[in-house]
């Protein structure tokens, strides 16, 4: 946005100094105070390029003019994008990490992969956001706003989680060493087990703090943008994700259902 507004810029001015010189040709054609007549040029002939290229700079800057709003817009909606595809990954790791704590259920190395993989592939767009409006009104403060949040503070914490995401790998193996230990021949590693329960207990603990920071950026983004983007029955759909049966059994019901 930031290339577009200087664009629009220099053709504002650009077209004040054609419009400048227009008049002041017009003038001239009037009172005749200097009188450019000869046989290659006039103040006729000047006056038609000049009132031309004021003219021609004017659909310029209608053109830009829309651009900039259109690229306006579609920079808001991405980054509304981003963050609730963020938001929907965070309730789904939230939701899978519940539901073990809940109860006493084996714990998966890359129950949290895709979430680690989501938050990297995300955050350098999220970086990149360039919004530069022309008109600083309540809409592009609010904004404005949101995006210093993110560069400030939540996407540092974003990337910290995408690599804390590997403790609990380290956290699984290091119950299954102490279970050999122990003298147990094959370990399996719940979410009862010490050290995996408790950094499933911290890692979500992150997951919460960040789900309660980007929700107040989409619910401020959406109502400033006057409800263009629905959050609320995009945020109902995703809070009521279910915890997916990941069980033998459960892919055999799934498969004998397309069966059928």
């Amino acid at each position: 946005m930031t290339q577009l507004k200087r664009t629009l810029y220099f053709l504002i001015i650009l077209c004040l100094i054609f419009l400048g010189l227009s008049y002041a040709i017009s003038i001239n054609i009037e009172i005749g105070f200097c009188a450019v007549n000869s046989a290659l040029i006039s103040n006729n002939f000047l006056f038609t390029c000049f009132s031309g290229a004021f003219a021609s700079i004017l659909v310029l800057i209608a053109t830009e003019t829309y651009r900039f709003i259109q690229t306006k817009r579609a920079l808001e909606q991405f980054m509304f994008g981003q963050l609730a595809f963020i938001y929907g990954q965070l309730q789904i790791a939230n939701t899978n990490i519940q539901n073990l704590i809940s109860g006493n259920k084996l714990v998966t190395e890359n129950l949290l992969e895709n979430l680690s993989i989501s938050i990297k592939q995300i955050t350098p767009s999220l970086r990149s956001l360039n919004y530069n409006p022309i008109i600083l009104n309540n809409r592009a403060r609010v904004i404005k706003n949101i995006i210093i949040r993110l560069f400030s503070s939540e996407i540092l914490h974003l990337n910290s989680l995408a690599g804390d995401c590997i403790y609990l790998q380290i956290a699984i193996n290091t119950d299954k060493l102490e279970a050999l230990q122990n003298g147990e021949p094959n370990p399996v590693v719940m979410s009862s087990s010490p050290n995996t329960n408790k950094t499933l207990k911290l890692l979500n603990d992150g997951i919460l703090r960040l789900k309660a920071q980007i929700l107040i950026d989409l619910t401020e983004l959406n109502a400033v943008c006057d409800n263009r983007f629905h959050w609320n029955d995009i945020e109902q759909q995703i809070t009521q994700v279910s915890t997916p049966d990941s069980s033998l059994t459960g892919f055999w019901a799934r498969y004998d259902e397309s069966q059928k």
